[in-house]
């Protein structure tokens, strides 16, 4: 083995000296390239979350985004957000068809956790523009986005 191995080093040198190249068998192959990245619109198009600011910025224009709040009716009661929908998590799957107008859904919970397994649910039900609210409620009230109560 040792013989063998000498052999083959003796090779590579003489073939490098004459400008002979030989495949490196004990190297492995190079990686392949990596995958070319989705366009901008289908990268907007395939997130699941959407951040805070955005969110408050876009309601604050005016733009057609329906908010859903996913948490429970004590939840809802001590501060949600003006113009949003109320269907908590556990009832989604049997009312997500309350849905199937709204140009885009935006849907929050208390920090992020429950929302997204929602807009998951009404993706999977083919509401394909349903996000969460990146940090939910929580993020919200610290950007200083308004909160009605009751």
């Amino acid at each position: 083995m040792l013989r063998r191995l000498l052999r083959s080093l003796r090779d590579r040198a003489r073939d490098q000296l004459r400008g002979v190249s030989r495949p490196d068998t004990s190297a492995p192959p190079p990686a392949p390239p990596p995958a070319p990245a989705p366009p901008a619109a289908a990268e907007a198009f395939t997130r699941l979350e959407a951040g805070a600011q955005e969110v408050l910025e876009r309601v604050g224009a005016g733009e057609p985004v329906t908010l859903v709040d996913v948490r429970e009716p004590t939840e809802w009661d001590e501060g949600h957000i003006p113009g949003a929908r109320h269907i908590p998590l556990g009832q989604l799957e049997a009312r997500w068809a309350e849905l199937q107008a709204c140009d885009e859904i935006v849907c929050y919970c208390a920090a992020g956790g429950r929302s997204l397994r929602a807009a998951q649910i009404l993706r999977d039900h083919g509401l394909f523009t349903a996000t969460s609210l990146e940090g939910g409620i929580a993020e919200w009230r610290q950007l200083g986005g308004p909160v009605a109560r009751g």
